[in-house]
């Protein structure tokens, strides 16, 4: 059985971050951004626990399905990086990240979201229009792409 389970990442979590952002985002962080989040910001992982029959082993195996790292001044958060796993997404994680991430920093006095989306990544703007988040401008030519320049779209939830 598969069981999932949402908790703030750790140091010890880096090697299987990077690999996760390496295989999921086109534009992966270096290992030591990665770090240096894991340091300075609020960081969530998602992560699946299958519980292995006692019969065919005696251990249980864990995976990293998604990262989320946010940082936090005054009353304003603003997403730094979701990341889901490839394989896994269409499948709610990535709205359990946010949900962990807007809870608890409304818990220490959080009114204001804040986050950009490349303007191509039609999958996570429907996302955070259907959490609340609008639309509140854009950077034009903002992400390099294969084939040039794209804006990145700024959303923001006000609580």
């Amino acid at each position: 059985m598969v069981s999932f389970l949402i908790r703030h990442a750790t140091l010890d979590d880096l090697n299987a971050i990077v690999q996760l952002d390496q295989g999921s985002n086109p534009h992966p962080w270096n290992a030591s951004l990665i770090e240096e989040a894991l340091m300075s910001r609020a960081n969530w992982v998602i992560e699946a626990t299958l519980d292995a029959d006692d019969t065919i082993a005696q251990k249980n195996e864990t995976a990293l399905l998604g990262w989320l790292t946010a940082s936090l001044l005054f009353e304003q958060s603003e997403l730094e990086l979701i990341v889901v796993d490839r394989a896994q997404r269409r499948q709610g994680f990535a709205k359990q990240l946010l949900s962990a991430w807007t809870e608890e920093m409304a818990s220490k006095g959080v009114v204001e979201y804040l986050l950009e989306v490349r303007e191509s990544n039609l999958g996570a703007i429907q996302l955070y229009r259907s959490l609340g988040f609008e639309e509140v401008g854009r950077r034009k030519n903002y992400y390099v792409t294969d084939q040039g320049k794209e804006a990145a779209c700024l959303f923001t939830l006000s609580v």
